[in-house]
């Protein structure tokens, strides 16, 4: 039987309702990119999980939680623990 390896991950889920749909629009550019761009989700190695849920990597908290603060976004957040 194989063993498997585990990895800790943080959940995220999070609001978009209360930005107006422009904010909306720019907040999807700077989560998933534009053009050539890379947005937090690329740059930081996060899984997008369904619609205003991620996965993020716990080296990549700090950053992603300035992302949402930056756009006064309600989030939550579980830590879990993943089967790669």
């Amino acid at each position: 039987m194989l063993e498997k390896e585990y990895k800790q991950k943080i959940l995220y889920t999070y609001s978009i309702e209360h930005l107006p749909h422009k904010d909306k629009v720019l907040f999807f550019y700077g989560l998933k990119g534009r053009n050539s761009k890379q947005g937090v989700v690329g740059r930081l190695n996060i899984h997008h999980v369904g619609r205003c849920v991620l996965l993020v990597p716990p080296e990549a908290e700090k950053e992603f939680d300035a992302f949402l603060q930056k756009w006064n976004c309600p989030n939550t957040k579980t830590h879990v623990m993943v089967a790669s």
